[in-house]
Formats: C-alpha cells, sequence, structure tokens
C-alpha cells in the first residue's frame, strides 16, 4: 500500500523562491527562465521503487545549494538521465529539504523529523539545513539522545552530534544512547550483540565521552556493566572519578587501546525558564483530604534535574514540608523542602536517576490544612520523552524538571 504524500507529484518547478540572496536568486530566475525552454534543466527524483513517488525539480537550484547534488546532476557523465532514485531517504525528510532549498524553511515539527533532515544534511553535505536542524537538539539534548530516530542515524551524522555542545542531565545519557546506537548497527549488520562487538562498533565515538564526569554510582551502573570498557579502563576512570582535583594529563596510560577524553567539564549548562519542563499531574479523580503524612513513590524513565513540585493546599496555615528519599530502607534524605502555599523549590537542583525508585513524603502541620489529591491513584505522565510514575497516591499537582 501507498501511503499518501501531498508534496509527491508537485512539481517544485512551481513553487516560489523567496529569502535568497541578490546573487542566488538572479541565478535561480535564470535558471528557471532555462526551464521553460529545455527539459534538460529539470530532473525527476524517484523515491525507491515505487514509480509514484517522484518529484521534479531543478538541477542548478539543487547543485547551487548541494556538492553532492553538483556531482548527481551536473558534474557525473550519467547525470544527464531524467530520473535519479533515492535510495533510503525519508520522504518527509526529504521535502523538508526542498523547501528549505527553494523557500529556505527552517521551521521543524518533530525530534525524529530533526534527525532524519540531520542524516540527509550529512549524506547530501547542505550545511543549513545541517546548521537548522543542530539548533533544534542543543537546547533538547536528553530528548535527542532519547528519540528511536537516533538509530538510523548514519555513522558520520551520529559522529556530528555527538561533536555538539549538547545540553543533557548527565554524561549517562549520551553513553547510553550510543550503545543502543551501535546496537541498532550490529542488529543490521546482521552481528551478535557481544561486548566484543559492540566495542568495536562505536570505538571512534568513545573518546568522545566524558566519563570523569559522571559519579563513580552512574560509572559502576550505567558503564562498568557493559563491559564495552577493559578491566584496566575501568579502574582508571574510577579511579580519576575517585580524585576529582588530580590532573590526568592530556593522555590516558592505558596503551592505544582506547583514547579517554579526559575533560572533567560538565555539558549541562545554567537552567533557563526555556528548557524546563512540568508536568501537570491530571488525569485521576482527586478529593480534599485532611492527613498530617502522605506518602509516594516516583520513578522516572530517565536522569532529571528536580526544580520544584506543586501542591494544592486549602485552610489553616497551609505549611508543608517534602522530604525525597530512595527506596531502600536505609537511605538517607537526599533533598527537602518547606513553604507556605502550592510550591516546593529546592534551592539545589535534585538529580534523580534513571529507573530509581524515590519516596516522596509530605507532612501537613496544621490539621485544618487540606491537600487536595487521590490517595489510592497511580499514573505515568509524560512529556517530550520523560515518562514519570506516580504511586500509590497522586497528591501533587505538577513537578517541574530539566
Amino acid at each position: 500500500m501507498v501511503v499518501p504524500i501531498p508534496w509527491i507529484n508537485e512539481p517544485f518547478t512551481n513553487i516560489k523562491i523567496s529569502s535568497l540572496s541578490s546573487l542566488e536568486g538572479i541565478l535561480l530566475q535564470a535558471n528557471r527562465q532555462f526551464a521553460s525552454t529545455t527539459a534538460a534543466s529539470t530532473v525527476n527524483l524517484l523515491h525507491g521503487n515505487i514509480s509514484l513517488l517522484w518529484v521534479t525539480v531543478h538541477r542548478l537550484i539543487l547543485s547551487m545549494r548541494s556538492p553532492v547534488f553538483e556531482d548527481l546532476l551536473l558534474l557525473n557523465p550519467a547525470s544527464k538521465s531524467c530520473v535519479l532514485p533515492l535510495k533510503d531517504d525519508s520522504p518527509w525528510a526529504f521535502q523538508w529539504l526542498l523547501n528549505h532549498i527553494y523557500t529556505d524553511k527552517h521551521e521543524i515539527d518533530s525530534m525524529e523529523l530533526a534527525l532524519q533532515i540531520l542524516s540527509l544534511a550529512d549524506k547530501y553535505m547542505v550545511a543549513s539545513a545541517y546548521d537548522t536542524s543542530i539548533r533544534v537538539f542543543r537546547d533538547n539534548g536528553n530528548a535527542v539522545l532519547l528519540s528511536p530516530a537516533l538509530m538510523d542515524l548514519t555513522p558520520e551524522a551520529m559522529s556530528q552530534l555527538l561533536k555538539e555542545p549538547l545540553r543533557i542531565t548527565s554524561e549517562t545519557v549520551i553513553f547510553k544512547a550510543l550503545v543502543k546506537w551501535g546496537q541498532a548497527q550490529l542488529k543490521l549488520q546482521g552481528k551478535p550483540l557481544k561486548p566484543s562487538a559492540l566495542r568495536q562498533e562505536i570505538t571512534h565515538f568513545l573518546p568522545l565521552i566524558r566519563f570523569f564526569t559522571m559519579t563513580s554510582d552512574e560509572f559502576v551502573q550505567n558503564v562498568l556493566t557493559t563491559d564495552v570498557l577493559t578491566p584496566e579502563e575501568n579502574v582508571y576512570v574510577l579511579k580519576q572519578i575517585a580524585k576529582p582535583q588530580s590532573d590526568p594529563g592530556h593522555h590516558s596510560p592505558l596503551g592505544k587501546s582506547l583514547q579517554i577524553n579526559t575533560s572533567r567539564e560538565s555539558r549541562a549548562s545554567l537552567i533557563t525558564k526555556e528548557q524546563m519542563r512540568t508536568v501537570l499531574c491530571e488525569g485521576v479523580n482527586k478529593t480534599w483530604l485532611r492527613e498530617p503524612t502522605y506518602q509516594f513513590h516516583l520513578l522516572p524513565s530517565d536522569n532529571i534535574v528536580l526544580l520544584a513540585v506543586k501542591v494544592q493546599l486549602e485552610g489553616g496555615a497551609e505549611d508543608v514540608q517534602l522530604e525525597i528519599r530512595k527506596e531502600d530502607a536505609n537511605s538517607a534524605v537526599l533533598a527537602s523542602a518547606e513553604g507556605r502555599g502550592a510550591n516546593l523549590s529546592f534551592k539545589n537542583p535534585v538529580h534523580l536517576r534513571e529507573s530509581v525508585t524515590y519516596v516522596f513524603t509530605l507532612q501537613v502541620s496544621d490539621p485544618v490544612t487540606a491537600l487536595y489529591g487521590s490517595k489510592f491513584s497511580q499514573k505515568v505522565y509524560e512529556i517530550e520523552g520523560f515518562q514519570i510514575s506516580l504511586s500509590p497516591g497522586v497528591f501533587i499537582q505538577a513537578v517541574v524538571f530539566f
């Protein structure tokens, strides 16, 4: 079955050209006039083997924006063909790329589309499209690295992405994304998912990982358990993490097996209002409750930095205190906040780790004060690829995190 694509079979020769430099505009208008007199100035782009998926474009316009298209459509001896097959290109991403080339389109609707555009921009060497997609990623590092579309990136595009200054909550986010990408590549090649094969597949990217910015727990739970690094490399990194003031120098003393990145500069940046995410805890039947203590579990699907929790109180002093612990009975208090009214903000951001269950305890000092919540409900809330599970009971109105 052929999925209808609105732009297919609509010739780009009829699109109004805008937002171009004066020189480009003149040349493009000349190309348009030339197109009206000779079919050789245009080419039909064919997607896959489906003859219906084609679109007519100008050779000169595409060649001016891409050296790859210049070779394919003008310089190559075989370029006189009126049909150019496009293999493995997403029709939707290619539609965006053509609109970008013709009309200077910059809006990207989703993270998946942005990743597909990155691959095409790298493949066809369209620098302006590459810059546009990268701008989407820089402020949404966690979201892009969690996207399933990341698995479809070429090694070249993956390398370029990891070299960008992505804003993330922890270096483990990048490492885990790299491991998943490497495993996807092995599956495509029909190779076994063994640590040695994975190591070989992602070796080129490992020097881009800033292992020294991880905590020892993060390294053990997310890196050591994959067996991607050798025992000697694991020991070396753990020693450097344990001694943050030491100078590892510019080279690791591990021979030529792996050049470990010795940077201790975290990729995390100052949190701005634009980077904050707020999950509204709705979708359950809430009532006014009057109890001195409310306790529930919070389970994040990924590493997050918790900034604040919002509650709804009514009557009395409306004083409330919040404590956070790990589910482990012997766990000490990780963070606490207190306030009067709806917002409970933390003096220091609280780092919550992926798939770790945390116990939240709300204490209300005034017996007259009621809290709006649901005592026995459980709910999974999702925003931009992040999932936060609350159970048993939904006693908060919102979670603010980075």
